[in-house]
């Protein structure tokens, strides 16, 4: 069963109101459709589980769940999932397809590698080496005086050249190196394969032969001596097919790469100046209403097409709450590199198109009957999919009921949660859906009241250990 902490945190969490229907009850935290999700509700799935933090983070994706899974047992049972507005999602999956079909009609490259070729390689990159080295630390902080660094550079320089001289190195090591973790071993780091130390030490030590030591080497942990001992890699009979089969999937990658440099040089693709701000303002605020002039801000242009602000609010539409975060608080290049990267996919497609690469129309039915089917999946999985009426009980009595029982079962573990990811946008487009404001503080301070009972009590919260028992597993 999946884990309650690992379910609150992969919903997505867009917040805010949307869509048509009636306000909300005094009393309620949250709209989707004509449901509405009081106060009391949304704090007894919370408040029994008690290793579950009670925080705001955890009642805005318990609302956010609960959303999106009424609206989907609704519109699953309702029969409606084939009237959903699909196209964004369906442009998205489609897109993809073209992108694919322009790879393997532009890329025209023979992948086949004769064993000369395999040997040949295999002799010059030495795939899987490992070398086993010892060395001498001489700690310096980034930011010494020079003629402080300079001092230590010369003690460095004198161990050295006693280890030239035929002194054993790793009592050399023990005496003088600052890494004490491997200095009692006699500067023995043992065998480790390239990218497991820092760039200047592991070029260091790839570049000598067994018996030879280096030179002084400056990395940011200071200057280091280095003596390697012994130097394996794997036999290439052990490894022939994988190897061959990296260096194909390299020559594809570095031919994809080509191509889609030509493709941006030749097409001027810029990120605009002020995509940046624009870009953190709707991440920071999902739930904000842009303005006209907004929506249709260029983010990215290229000749003959260009990425505007409205495709990237659709881009985001289904993101989690901590992708989301990360946009906004990453640095500006890391966003223009974001920018250029869903630039440039959108730039393929308008390059399969400009080569008349397109997706039938029975193609296009075909995505959109997988797209029914993984709602229809996702509610069969979650138990929600074939609701029967008792008596006179309406359908929607009987969705509610179905939904805050699902609701019960992920906060307590007892139900894998499956997030709807962008599916859940054609639902709250198609039914609505509204958060007050004040909801997670509302829901917050019922826990506490709830829990607080309980202690109070003597009882032991429901879902908490028993007596004797060990302590709960980390959400």
């Amino acid at each position: 069963m999946g884990g309650v902490g690992r379910a609150l945190v992969v919903a997505p969490l867009l917040l805010g109101a949307s869509g048509c229907g009636s306000g909300l009850d005094p009393d309620a935290v949250a709209r989707a459709g004509d449901f509405q999700l009081g106060t009391e509700a949304a704090a007894s799935f919370l408040a029994p589980v008690s290793a579950l933090p009670n925080d705001p983070a955890v009642a805005e994706a318990t609302v956010n769940i609960w959303i999106d899974y009424v609206l989907l047992a609704w519109a699953v049972n309702r029969g409606e999932v084939d009237g959903l507005a699909l196209d964004v999602i369906l442009e998205d999956t489609a897109d993809r397809q073209l992108v694919d079909r322009l790879r393997e009609q532009t890329i025209q490259l023979d992948t086949t590698i004769t064993d000369e070729e395999l040997e040949a390689t295999f002799d010059l990159e030495r795939p899987g080496e490992e070398v086993r080295a010892r060395h001498i630390l001489f700690a310096a902080q980034a930011g010494l005086p020079a003629s402080r660094l300079d001092s230590i550079r010369s003690v460095a320089e004198a161990v050295r050249a006693r280890a030239l001289a035929g002194e054993d190195f790793g009592r050399l090591a023990e005496e003088f190196s600052d890494d004490r973790g491997s200095a009692v071993a006699g500067g023995d780091l043992g065998f480790f394969g390239r990218g497991e130390m820092v760039p200047p030490f592991e070029e260091a030590a790839f570049a000598l032969e067994p018996g030879e030591t280096s030179g002084v080497v400056e990395s940011d942990f200071g200057l280091h001596v280095i003596r390697i001992e012994d130097r394996r890699f794997p036999a290439l009979s052990s490894i022939a097919e994988e190897y061959r089969t990296q260096l194909q999937r390299e020559r594809i990658m570095v031919a994809e790469s080509t191509y889609l440099a030509d493709l941006e040089n030749r097409a001027n693709m810029q990120v605009d100046p002020a995509a940046v701000a624009l870009v953190r303002r709707i991440t920071g605020n999902p739930g904000e209403a842009l303005s006209g002039n907004e929506r249709a801000a260029v983010l990215v242009r290229w000749t003959g097409g260009e990425y505007t602000a409205e495709a990237f609010r659709d881009f985001i539409g289904g993101q989690p709450e901590e992708v989301l975060a990360q946009i906004t608080a990453a640095p500006d290049i890391q966003i223009e590199a974001l920018l250029g990267d869903l630039g440039r996919d959108r730039l393929l497609v308008n390059e399969a198109g400009e080569l008349g690469i397109r997706l039938s129309a029975e193609e296009r039915a075909e995505l959109r009957a997988g797209v029914v089917g993984e709602y229809r999946m996702i509610a069969g999985l979650l138990g929600v999919d074939s609701l029967e009426t008792v008596g006179g009980t309406s359908l929607s009595t009987t969705v509610e009921a179905a939904a805050l029982e699902l609701m019960r079962r992920v906060v307590a573990s007892e139900q894998d949660l499956i997030p709807l990811g962008n599916l859940a946008v054609p639902l709250r487009d198609r039914y609505g859906y509204q958060v007050a404001d004040d909801a997670a503080l509302r829901i917050v301070s019922r826990v506490n009241e709830l829990r607080g009972a309980a202690a109070g009590a003597g009882l032991a919260e429901p879902g908490a250990p028993a007596e004797g028992a060990g302590p709960p597993s980390q959400p």
